[in-house]
């Protein structure tokens, strides 16, 4: 899921405070809101943040080949970073 569409949909949209575990039913597009860190994990591992922003993570691991059990912990692990 490369991003090809012509959006120029490349700024984040970056959110205060503390965020639950991303869990597997949650879209592209809420992940996303998490900040740059969440959608720089998510373009590393082939998944497009724009025109897949509808797809759930289950969804977007599986169109882009990726594991979703490594994209749900890269995902958990980058929310507990400081800031």
């Amino acid at each position: 899921m490369a991003h090809e569409c012509s959006c120029h949909h490349d700024s984040p949209i970056t959110l205060e405070g503390t965020f639950p575990p991303v869990r597997a039913e949650q879209t592209v597009a809420d992940v996303g809101q998490r900040g740059a860190g969440a959608l720089q994990i998510m373009k590393e591992m082939g998944i497009n943040h724009c025109c897949g922003a509808h797809l759930t993570l289950r969804e977007a691991a599986a169109a882009a080949g990726v594991s979703l059990d490594a994209l749900l912990a890269a995902l958990n692990e980058a929310r507990k970073a400081p800031a």
